[in-house]
């Protein structure tokens, strides 16, 4: 195989498990597990490194060598994960509706904590949708909607505040906190409907 097309089966093997998620922020690349899976040397390897690099996919940390470090989301990206995230949370509430679960009085009081100013608002979106999801016993699907929740805090609001997808996060926590302890799944699904369409088009009229 030609330099130029091992470059880009690597680049495109790389780029592909970062943008499925497969490799999270933080994952440490190592060349030569590259070159055994992928069967090709650690030329073209560093030459891939270099490009992803180069477009914000990858990071050369002291110590830890390259990790993944993509620091934004495209608009579409955002859009097809909140619709995964809609999806996703719509059946877990539907499953709790069949199983009529009453969510602990407990589960929510720390949404609270989130009215104080100096609380660490991207510490209680983790802790929102953590609790949230608390009572489903599907590893994979809270493991892929956690996934989603961590990956979109990467898209960019230029024209509102940086707080923005953590308040309206906020709102949601207490609107779902009271349909929960009143078991109305069907409105929670609603809510989480309206959350969703609330920031994909804060993402359109930035683009108009």
């Amino acid at each position: 195989m030609k330099k130029g097309k091992t470059q880009k089966l690597v680049y495109d093997y790389v780029k592909k498990q970062i943008e499925t998620d497969t490799w999270l922020n933080g994952y440490h690349i190592i060349e030569q597990d590259l070159a055994n899976d992928l069967k090709v040397s650690r030329t073209p390897i560093r030459s891939a490194i270099d490009q992803l690099i180069d477009e914000n996919y990858l990071k050369k940390e002291a110590n830890r060598g390259v990790i993944v470090k993509k620091e934004r989301i495209s608009n579409k990206e955002f859009t097809e994960r909140t619709q995964l995230i809609e999806l996703l949370c719509s059946h877990y509430l539907f499953q709790l509706q069949i199983k009529e679960y009453l969510i602990d009085d407990q589960s929510f009081l720390f949404i609270e904590e989130l009215n104080k100013p100096s609380s660490d608002k991207e510490y209680y979106y983790d802790l929102f949708w953590q609790q949230f999801l608390s009572p489903l016993n599907n590893e994979l699907m809270k493991s892929t909607i956690l996934t989603q929740i961590t990956s979109i805090k990467l898209v960019e609001f230029p024209n509102v505040s940086i707080n923005f997808l953590y308040d309206e996060t906020h709102k949601l926590s207490k609107t779902l906190s009271r349909l929960l302890l009143e078991k109305n799944y069907e409105v929670a699904r609603k809510e989480i409907r309206v959350y969703i369409n609330r920031l994909n088009l804060e993402l359109i009229d930035q683009q108009i």
